[in-house]
């Protein structure tokens, strides 16, 4: 369902946002992204570049309203080179979490993290658990970036390579929101290897990535296009918008969340 309606919070007066809180069922959005670096080629906020359009591109299928994003996370590994702006994980948690607590105080009980930081595990798993484990009344999608899009990326990109970060993948979408920001003469020929990591997998350590890709750039960029990015963004707003039609649909999670309330309460009940 394509739509005109405006969705950004910021722009939209106190009758309108009342308004379409009900007609879109109490589904808020909350951008999620991070300043940190993304190799010689591309610029530190290439996640916020690329999910501003993934999200607009979303709610133009799919109407819900969409929170200013939060372009700050957690980027530790990051922090080692310049320019990273990193978040502790407490405090991060914590501000998510009140963002999330304004928007249900509005009227929407159902929140969407839309993930365009793939080093947001900590949010995308943890904080899930911490809304049920705080008895809130609204419930919480965290929805990764690229989700789901493992084959319809294989036949997108050269999986010759490696995939994940500054990549063919990545710098392709940023290519399709702003070629002027990208400086392919910065990679050009040249291929970022995956470095040894501790053996002790499937074991996961606190250096897992950074051992891996210390440079921030994986596989071969230079092979990236605008035109790659143009149809992997779309795929990706396809997608969003998607999971926004189920969480609208979605019946089960807010009753099981009261359901666990009460029994909590009296400390559990035997079936």
């Amino acid at each position: 369902m394509k739509t005109d309606w405006e969705c950004e919070w910021i722009k939209l007066s106190e009758n309108e946002i009342s308004k379409l809180v009900r007609l879109n069922g109490g589904v808020a959005i909350l951008p999620l992204a991070s300043i940190e670096s993304h190799g010689p080629h591309l610029p530190l906020g290439s996640d916020l570049l690329v999910l501003r359009k993934v999200v607009s591109l979303a709610v133009q299928r799919e109407p819900a309203l969409v929170l200013p994003e939060l372009p700050y996370s957690y980027v530790l590994e990051a922090t080692k080179r310049p320019g990273a702006v990193h978040i502790d994980s407490d405090l991060l948690m914590k501000f998510v979490e009140t963002i999330c607590d304004e928007a249900a105080r509005n009227g929407c009980r159902k929140i969407i993290l839309a993930h365009g930081h793939g080093g947001n595990v900590a949010l995308h798993w943890m904080f899930c658990k911490r809304i049920l484990e705080r008895d809130k009344n609204y419930a919480v999608y965290s929805v990764p970036p690229l989700p789901d899009m493992g084959e319809f990326l294989k036949k997108i990109t050269n999986h010759k390579f490696s995939m994940g970060h500054a990549c063919e993948m990545e710098t392709s979408m940023v290519m399709a929101v702003d070629a002027n920001l990208v400086k392919l003469r910065k990679v050009a020929g040249k291929i970022y290897k995956c470095e040894q990591a501790p053996a002790v997998g499937p074991a996961y350590t606190t250096v897992e990535w950074i051992s891996r890709w210390p440079k921030m750039v994986v596989g071969n960029p230079s092979l990236a296009t605008s035109e790659k990015g143009e149809i992997i963004i779309k795929e990706w707003s396809k997608q969003l918008a998607e999971i926004i039609k189920k969480v609208k649909n979605d019946s089960i999670a807010l009753k099981v969340m009261k359901n666990f309330r009460q029994k909590r309460k009296i400390g559990g009940v035997l079936d």
